[in-house]
Order: C-alpha cells, then sequence, then structure tokens
C-alpha cells in the first residue's frame, strides 16, 4: 500500500476560515454630536408642551363640565322632592351643599379640576334675589336677605329656564355659595364669578361652564353670562342689565 505522508490537506471554500475573527470598533459620539441631539429633542419638547398643556386644559373643562351637571341634576330632583321649589337661601353652613347632597352623594362633583389644588367646591348656586326683591314685601326681603326666608324660588316663575343660569363657577379663594346681586360692589355677578376659569385661544380669556335651569349644562366664553343679556337674572329689568367682569381677582366678602 502506498501511504502518503504529509500536511493534511483541506479543500477550498469549505469550512471556518483559521482567521480569528477581528472585533467590532464602534464609534462613540463626539461631544458635538450629543450637544446637537439634545437641542433637537428641547426644540421637540417646547413644541410639543403646549399642546400637551391645552390637552389637559380640554379634558378638566369636560370633567368640569360633568361635575357641574351632575350637581345641577340633584338640583333637579330636590325640586321634584319639595313641590317645584328650589333649596331656600342659606348660610354655608346650612346651604344648597347639604341640601342638594343626599342626590349628588359625591362631594368631588362640587370641585372642578381645573380649579386651585386646595379648593374643594367650585360652584355657587344663583339666589334669585332679583325676582325676590320683585315679589316680596320689603319685611319679607329683609327675612330674605338674612337668609331666613323659608321658601326658595319656584323654578315654574322662571320665564326662560334654558337661558337662566342656575349654578356657576366661582373664583377660587371666594367663600359665597350664592350669586347675589346686592352684594359688593357691583355685585356678585361680576366680582364672585369666575368667568375664565377655562383659558383657550391666544387671548386666554376662554371661558367657564355653566348650569341652566332647564336642566341643560353648555360652556359660555368669557362674559357671556352677564352680557349682552344677564343671564343670572329672572326678572326682565334686571336681565337688560348687562355687566362687565373683572379681570382681576377680588377680595371675598361675607357669602
Amino acid at each position: 500500500m502506498n501511504f502518503h505522508h504529509g500536511p493534511p490537506q483541506f479543500s477550498q471554500g469549505v469550512g471556518r476560515s483559521l482567521n480569528p475573527p477581528q472585533p467590532e470598533i464602534r464609534r462613540a459620539f463626539t461631544l458635538i454630536e450629543l450637544l446637537v441631539v439634545i437641542s433637537i429633542l428641547g426644540i421637540l419638547a417646547s413644541m410639543l408642551m403646549p399642546s400637551l398643556a391645552g390637552a389637559k386644559r380640554k379634558a378638566n373643562s369636560i370633567k368640569c363640565l360633568g361635575n357641574i351637571r351632575q350637581v345641577n341634576l340633584a338640583l333637579a330632583m330636590y325640586a321634584t322632592d319639595h313641590d317645584g321649589e328650589f333649596p331656600p337661601r342659606r348660610p354655608l353652613t346650612n346651604s344648597w351643599i347639604f341640601s342638594l347632597q343626599p342626590y349628588y352623594k359625591d362631594t368631588a362633583v362640587l370641585k372642578c379640576p381645573q380649579d386651585r389644588f386646595l379648593e374643594t367646591r367650585s360652584y355657587v348656586i344663583n339666589g334669585w334675589n332679583d325676582y325676590f326683591r320683585a315679589s316680596l314685601s320689603e319685611k319679607e326681603f329683609a327675612l330674605y336677605d338674612k337668609w331666613n326666608w323659608p321658601h326658595g324660588l319656584k323654578e315654574s316663575v322662571i320665564p326662560y329656564p334654558s337661558e337662566t343660569v342656575a349654578f356657576g363657577e366661582k373664583i377660587s379663594g371666594s367663600r359665597h355659595v350664592h350669586m347675589d346681586f346686592n352684594q359688593g360692589n357691583e355685585g356678585n355677578d361680576v366680582e364672585q364669578i369666575d368667568h375664565r376659569r377655562h383659558k383657550t385661544g391666544p387671548s386666554g380669556k376662554g371661558g367657564s361652564n355653566f348650569a341652566f335651569a332647564d336642566g341643560s349644562t353648555r360652556f359660555l366664553p368669557y362674559g357671556l353670562s352677564i352680557s349682552p343679556v344677564n343671564l343670572w337674572a329672572v326678572t326682565e329689568q334686571w336681565r337688560k342689565t348687562a355687566a362687565k367682569p373683572l379681570i382681576g381677582k377680588v377680595a371675598a366678602s361675607k357669602p
């Protein structure tokens, strides 16, 4: 037999390479490239922030509208159980907040999420004092003015229920529970109502949410609840008494 001695032969193109693999070299970011990336991210964030803030304000406004709708529904249910009469005007500790609680149950609905963190209530009810001023005697109105008149407003006496405000948003920090025309320097409709709780658009004026005597709720642009028609009023005389909102907030007077 003929044996061939020598180094082993390997076929070309078959098997693994005998050359060891070379480590992959990765190029790191330079400082300039890193700064460029950070700058781009900053620009994108600044472009997105207004949109995100606007979306949050819109969501809060929708939630607020739902809350004031629940409070207004409680008012309607109360009237149904009390011969069509709204709660009588009472001081804070015995006000509509407690009269209506069996109907709205969850006190969380009393606050608008756009209101300040420490606020527990964002809404005031209409005091209807233009109607009572016109329909009561001086002696009776004195009782009403001191929160001692035994009756609330009959919903049937409101001539324009879909255009008469029952609840509105008060300014933050106000202790008022009613909107009264005869309180303060210019009336609660001017001084105690927040007419721009929900700021929208370039002007930032926005508007606020309101509930109406017919059970409806809607957003009204800045100042539209008191001008050109004063929607807080029941009587024709006061509905024609338009007013202009105060831009700044004023100190809360006695509720």
